[in-house]
């Protein structure tokens, strides 16, 4: 059991440690993963994934863009680039 409980804690870690841009820019929009995930065609636990670091197709990546870059026009503020996001492709 203890074993389990530590590498559920490293993995906690992993995850902080990984965050990407993507969640800063999502926060400051103020506006939930499930908000950004319906505005494109990603399913919410793979762009919560994106989000957390872990590798995505240049597609999927592209639709957050447009959906990322749409929430921020609302906003009257400039857009982003994909690098920008910080995400992980493959």
């Amino acid at each position: 059991m203890q074993c389990i409980v530590q590498i559920t804690e490293e993995r906690s870690m992993y995850s902080m440690a990984t965050a990407t841009n993507l969640r800063h820019i999502r926060e400051s929009l103020k506006v939930s993963q499930e908000d950004v995930a319906r505005k494109t065609n990603v399913g919410l636990r793979t762009y919560a994934r994106a989000e957390n670091g872990s590798r995505i197709t240049y597609g999927t990546a592209t639709q957050i863009l447009e959906a990322i870059n749409g929430l921020l026009a609302e906003q009257s503020r400039e857009p982003v680039v994909l690098e920008d996001l910080g995400l992980s492709l493959y």
